[in-house]
């Protein structure tokens, strides 16, 4: 009974995208930016919806919780922190170097990353290498979703149909997004994140009625230091989140997409602090249900699949019928409301920065064309990474996490540096090399560190981001300071 309402939840959510989809197809003029008229309330439930994913909130967060206990919101704190940061620095600066004009005349940000970063360091070549990393990194996360997807359906589907499953998924968020562009992606998402928020809620109370609190209070806040200390076992991932997180912001094209579609500056702060704190709450509520769960069924795989499959067969005809189905429901829209997220802004950052200006194919048709060789890449990269390399999710997500902030530095360069000292062909040339270089740097070190056995590999790997900025930033730091002497030396020449 359990499985067929689950199966009937599955079905009835998709179908209601896809319809969705189809009655909100867009022109072609409003299809990326929703007319530049986005608020901060959409905003924020947009941003929140994408980033409650199923890899890392409703799994990773959930399972973390069990050794770091609460700390493990220093992550979304932290996001908070770099939210921060970017309004208070960088979206001034943004505001004076780079505006388009909407239908009303207002002045708005600019629509793609591409072109500021074109625009800034006057330079294709620096433009397409930041665009053609940025663009793996968000290919990165749209496999991590997948591959947590058809984890998910293994509670019904036999091991050789799970691939089924991906491409079923798969295809419906690629479907919905494709015809009904940036307010389809905005609209779902207000939804699923609303869906998700309640289905937390209703777990954690129905765990509180039923079990009472059978959390005992350091399993909340675990011991800090010490040989067993949270911070002792773990600093390696503290430091990723730390890195992560503050660069994460001005590194995401989605986040681009929806500045550029947004009324005004004040309603980018504002939608970026309500999206960040709406995350933050809803990481705390799994975070908080994940420890109940498994204090209470703690023979139970680590896994949101343990959780799903304890649940499914439970005798509580409540937690069976009812919230089995509400949960599976919520890992379906998570996901896709992070693939749907991540998929418009690579649609648009081909059709708008590498293959700008088609001659000869309709808009539309042309962006069905670069949605399907998508899915088929996005598919290809799916096997290449989980079945010839054999990574596994954890070593996958901070790889993501390196692949999504090595752009960083060249984008906050192009922020804050000057027009004189970036537009010389000695600091694109760096630019180029430096990011090249953190890329290779943050793929090898996750190579080596998946290819090693024992506990040391994971935090090999969390150090991926740390390192692969520093150096890439150190080195481009000092150009750019070489630069600016001989600049000034020729001026008193």
């Amino acid at each position: 009974m359990a499985y067929t309402i689950c199966f009937l939840t599955a079905f009835a959510v998709l179908l209601f995208f896809l319809v969705y989809g189809l009655m909100h197809v867009s022109s072609t003029d409003s299809y990326f930016n929703c007319n530049r008229q986005l608020g901060w309330f959409e905003f924020g439930n947009s941003f929140a919806a994408a980033s409650t994913s199923l890899a890392t909130v409703l799994f990773f967060f959930v399972t973390l919780g069990l050794t770091n206990g609460l700390y493990i919101l220093f992550s979304p704190l932290s996001f908070l922190l770099g939210t921060w940061l970017f309004g208070r620095f960088m979206l001034p600066r943004l505001k004076e170097q780079h505006y388009s004009v909407s239908n009303d005349g207002s002045r708005t940000l600019g629509s793609t990353l591409g072109e500021y970063i074109k625009t800034r360091y006057r330079s294709q070549l620096v433009k397409y290498t930041v665009m053609i990393i940025t663009l793996l990194g968000i290919l990165a996360i749209m496999l991590i979703e997948l591959f947590v997807g058809v984890q998910i359906f293994d509670i019904f589907l036999k091991p050789e149909y799970g691939e089924y499953a991906l491409y079923f998924i798969a295809a419906v968020a690629f479907i919905y997004t494709g015809l009904g562009g940036l307010n389809a992606v905005v609209q779902t998402d207000k939804w699923q994140f609303r869906f998700m928020m309640l289905t937390a809620f209703l777990l954690i109370i129905f765990m509180y009625y039923t079990y009472g609190n059978p959390i005992a209070s350091d399993r909340y806040f675990p011991p800090i230091w010490g040989a067993h200390g949270v911070l002792s076992q773990n600093w390696a991932l503290y430091a990723n989140m730390v890195f992560v997180n503050i660069l994460l912001i001005p590194s995401l094209l989605r986040n681009w997409q929806l500045i550029a579609a947004t009324k005004s500056e004040k309603e980018i702060k504002r939608g970026f602090q309500n999206g960040v704190i709406l995350t933050a709450a809803i990481s705390l509520l799994f975070v908080i249900f994940g420890l109940l769960f498994f204090t209470v069924f703690s023979d139970a795989p680590k896994s949101m699949n343990g959780i799903l499959t304890i649940m499914a067969e439970s005798s509580n005809p409540v937690m069976s019928n009812v919230l089995f189905p509400m949960l599976f429901a919520a890992c379906l829209m998570a996901l896709l409301s992070t693939v749907d997220s991540s998929l418009l802004p690579v649609i648009q950052c081909l059709a708008n920065d590498i293959f700008p200006k088609p001659q000869k194919m309709q808009k539309k048709v042309l962006y069905a064309t670069y949605m399907i060789a998508t899915l088929i890449l996005t598919v290809f990269l799916y096997r290449v990474v989980f079945k010839w390399l054999n990574f596994d999710i954890i070593s996958w997500l901070f790889t993501i996490f390196s692949l999504v902030t090595i752009s960083s530095p060249a984008i906050l360069l192009a922020c804050f540096g000057k027009d004189s000292i970036l537009r010389t062909r000695t600091m694109q040339l760096s630019t180029v090399i430096c990011t090249i270089l953190g890329l290779f740097i943050a793929l090898a070190i996750s190579i080596c560190g998946n290819n090693i056995s024992g506990g040391a590999n994971l935090t090999i790997i969390q150090l991926n981001t740390p390192i692969a900025i520093i150096v890439s930033s150190f080195f481009l730091g000092i150009t750019y300071f070489i630069v600016k002497r001989r600049q000034r030396n020729s001026i008193r020449l």
